[in-house]
């Protein structure tokens, strides 16, 4: 019973490391790739034309009917930006915690 048991246990992990693999595989390619944004919203000809697009930012069609242009952040950007706060604020609470611990 045990080895049917582990047997069933590590097919199951083989099977959700593959889903976690695929799905972190996606996640880095979102990460490390630039957007193109919209040319025009809704549809050339017709529409408003969007300003370029550049490594930081993309344009998207948003808004009544997408014929708006909406300003977006690149993914990479916004990881970093997070990535910088969490750094910020963990070293807030670490000068606070020695301060408060370290006193003399």
């Amino acid at each position: 019973m045990l080895r049917v048991t582990l047997f069933c246990l590590a097919v199951l992990a083989v099977a959700v490391y593959g889903d976690v693999e695929k799905d972190v595989k996606n996640a880095v390619n979102e990460v490390t790739t630039t957007k193109d944004g919209a040319l025009y919203c809704p549809v050339p000809l017709v529409g408003t034309a969007c300003p370029s697009s550049s490594f930081f930012h993309y344009y998207k069609c948003c808004g009544e009917l997408n014929r708006d242009c909406c300003f977006n952040l690149q993914t990479w950007v916004i990881v970093l930006l997070a990535l910088l706060a969490v750094v910020m604020l963990a070293s807030f609470i670490l000068s606070l915690i020695r301060c408060v611990l370290c006193r003399r």
